[in-house]
């Protein structure tokens, strides 16, 4: 196991990276291990929060059953400056941003422009007026915002107190419902691919309901006390999984504390969206789906984050069932209304086994195995390598060794494989990108030289390997090949024949891969495969669609434009009845 990489990976302890899809969080337990927090927000019959209330006028109740409260506080901020606060209103970097967002006595606020599910007229231009009006005139001089689309990568989120800028980010902001061309990225690209497996629509809809989840989970992750979050959008349409996806992103909510409020552009011309409504209303937000001029109302956003209780309690059966409990908070002083959370997803016991045991051990050896390759590869080398097998047209295993040079200073290429069937040399130019050759099944050395124009010997890495018997009736995955196109045209060529593997490892986010990986062993077309990207740590963040263009092969095709800066694992798992095999793939992705 790679040291340098055990050490890193050490270093990043708990540190957490969101991606556009973002796996089902446990509830959030806090204070002793089975106190489950609830903010509740109480306002009169104008709107405005209700300071003067005790843990007496509470109650509150999991499903059905009465709580004790057993923590209670009640938080104010009012978004100024007090006299001789020494709070900075300019944020002057990312890090200065974190630190003031995670202050309790900050409001934070993220507004999210829905761009695919906003008409171009009167629905974005109404939707501009009500936004610009919120930033100059609804917020304080300490409120911290981020604006954000569906193709805005959590990385690239910007908190500030600048309102000015705002405004002017707001004015620049579109509606792209039915508008497809330009594309925006080469995510965008992918959707007008006539092979792609769904509608554009429904593409869109997967963009926007994966990047809305992947911004609840990091408001989560850098601030404990109450978020809220402004969904601006006229509906998310995905078909028979929308309900799926509103579960999910409810429980996700609730779980990282953020309140979602729900503005439909259209106002009183479109119809109400159930959708809309429930998100906001089982969140602690509130829906404003049938107004003209939402601007008054929208005020309400920053009044509930102005004054709220954080009451915390000990569940009386502290379930570990893997299910969601209800709570129900209702004040025993009439006149006044309350929105909280309205449950969470109690962990089962395996899954508390599991945490426990990754808290402990870290990241799975085989993720810290994987990764290694990321932190082992030396500057010096002027080619990065990458081997792998597959079947020949006779049966025989094919190996296949395939270079990417870093640089200019590589001219040919010298492969030698020693197996215990003997030697065979191959030599070819750096230009070819690679050589074939079969061997038998086992371990196979591979000894690999490139050389300058000169003839002289410039690097050279030494691997030893074990080929697969592909002979053999037993499940088996090829080493996956990935493929990496910077422009449309390229991957226009990569994607419609077969192209030499990309052997290196750090890629950008303009990138766009296509990664594809043979099955062997018997029946394949049995055989269910399942695709996922992992954090360091391996924590699963993004659930990938899996193409089978033939029995024993499935492809990839993953856009980087919407994941953020760090390293990920790619994860490939078969399935046949009792029988499993599985390959990573590590993956840096820089700016």
């Amino acid at each position: 196991m790679n040291t340098t990489a055990v050490r890193w990976i050490a270093l990043a302890g708990t540190l957490a990276l969101a991606v556009q899809q973002p796996a089902q969080q446990p509830p959030v337990f806090r204070g002793r291990t089975n106190l489950v927090r609830v903010d509740v927000s109480v306002t009169d019959a104008h709107g405005n929060p209700v300071t003067t209330l005790t843990a007496d006028d509470f109650e509150v109740q999991e499903d059905g059953v009465p709580q004790n409260v057993e923590t209670f506080k009640l938080v104010e901020a009012t978004g100024t400056v007090a006299p001789g606060d020494d709070t900075s209103l300019e944020i002057r970097s990312p890090e200065h941003a974190a630190v003031e967002v995670a202050r309790d006595d900050m409001r934070v606020f993220l507004i999210f422009w829905d761009e695919y599910h906003i008409g171009q007229l009167a629905s974005a231009i109404n939707g501009r007026a009500a936004l610009t009006d919120f930033v100059r005139n609804a917020l304080g001089p300490t409120d911290l915002v981020a604006l954000m689309d569906p193709l805005t990568t959590i990385d690239a989120l910007r908190f500030t107190r600048d309102r000015a800028a705002l405004a002017d980010e707001i004015h620049k902001l579109r509606g792209r419902r039915g508008v497809y061309i330009p594309t925006r990225s080469v995510i965008e690209e992918a959707h007008l691919d006539p092979r792609y497996s769904r509608s554009v629509e429904f593409a869109r809809a997967q963009v926007t309901a994966t990047a809305l989840q992947a911004a609840v989970i990091h408001l989560g992750a850098i601030r404990e006390g109450r978020k809220a979050v402004l969904f601006v959008s006229e509906g998310v349409p995905l078909g028979r999984e929308t309900y799926t996806w509103l579960d999910e992103m409810i429980r996700n909510a609730n779980d990282n504390n953020t309140a979602v409020y729900t503005l439909d552009p259209r106002g009183l011309v479109g119809m109400r969206s159930d959708v809309l409504y429930s998100l906001a209303d089982n969140t602690g937000g509130k829906a404003f789906l049938n107004y003209n001029a939402p601007q008054a109302a929208l005020r309400q956003i920053v009044r509930d984050a102005s004054a709220f209780y954080l009451i915390g309690y000990s569940p009386s059966e502290s379930p570990v069932d893997g299910k969601f409990h209800k709570i129900k908070v209702r004040v025993k002083r009439p006149g006044v209304q309350v929105r909280a959370r309205n449950g969470y997803v109690a962990p089962t016991l395996a899954e508390l086994q599991k945490a426990r045991e990754v808290a402990k051990a870290g990241a799975p050896p085989e993720i810290v195995d994987a990764l290694g390759a990321l932190f082992d590869r030396r500057s010096n080398h002027s080619l990065d390598l990458w081997i792998g097998s597959t079947r020949g047209a006779d049966g025989r295993p094919l190996v296949t060794v395939a270079w990417t040079p870093r640089d200019g200073s590589a001219a040919a290429v010298s492969v030698i494989a020693r197996s215990a069937a003997g030697s065979q040399t191959l030599k070819a130019a750096v230009a070819d990108g690679r050589v074939a050759f079969t061997a038998p099944p086992g371990a196979l050395q591979i000894d690999v030289s490139a050389a300058d124009r000169g003839g002289d010997t410039i690097d050279r890495e030494v691997r030893t390997v074990t080929v697969p018997d592909f002979s053999a009736g037993a499940l088996t995955l090829g080493a996956p090949v990935v493929v990496r196109a910077r422009t449309a045209r390229e991957w226009h060529d990569v994607s419609s024949g077969e192209a030499t593997p990309y052997a290196g490892r750090d890629f950008s986010r303009t990138d766009r891969l296509l990664v594809r990986v043979s099955l062997f062993g018997g029946d394949v077309s049995a055989a269910r495969v399942e695709a996922r990207l992992l954090s360091r740590l391996g924590t699963p963040l993004l659930s990938l669609p899996v193409t089978r263009p033939s029995d024993d092969r499935c492809e990839l095709d993953l856009p980087l434009s919407g994941i953020a800066r760090g390293e990920y694992v790619l994860s490939v798992e078969a399935t046949r009845g009792p029988e499993q095999a599985h390959a990573l793939v590590p993956l840096r992705v820089g700016p």
